[in-house]
Parts: structure tokens; sequence; C-alpha cells
């Protein structure tokens, strides 16, 4: 399920997967500041993840790294509703 979320995601112009391997997390690099984009995908009801600057608020280099999570229990549609908000989000 990670690799699926992370091959759509990575595939959004702009987005690159940081990390090639990985179990079920897997960090995302951003056109834009990750935390804004959080709060924009939490408003339209996407849990899109944690902003790697709110594990390391000191080093700004981070700002645009988010770190994403799935498990099996996340669907096709789930993946599909990700993406689609995401895409949106960073338009």
């Amino acid at each position: 399920t990670a690799s699926r979320l992370a091959d759509r995601l990575g595939a959004i112009p702009g987005v690159k997967l940081v990390n090639e391997t990985f179990f079920n997390e897997f960090t995302l690099k951003l056109p834009k500041p990750a935390a804004p984009v959080v709060e924009a995908l939490a408003k339209k009801r996407v849990l899109g993840g944690v902003p790697v600057s709110r594990l390391y608020p000191d080093d700004p280099k981070l700002a645009d790294l988010l770190l994403v999570a799935a498990t099996e229990t996340v669907s096709d549609e789930d993946i599909a509703a990700y993406e689609a908000a995401l895409k949106e989000v960073l338009k």
C-alpha cells in the first residue's frame, strides 16, 4: 500500500520521493513548504502526514519535506483522494 501511494504521489509534478526503500513510511520533497500543505490537506479531510520541520524546527532546509505513512488499511480510494487533494493544493 505504501509503495502504491509513494508511486502515485511521486508522479505529481514537483514532488520527489526522497527514500527509495521503505516499509510503510516515506518522505516526499514538495515544491513548497510542507506545513501549509498539510493544513490545506486537512481542510479537505485528508491526513497528509507530518512536516519534517515539525520534528526538526531549527533546520530550515527541511521545510519542504513531508513524512507520509500508509498501512494495509489504506484503500485504493484513499490513495486516489490523497493524490487528487495534493495535486489541487500544490497548484
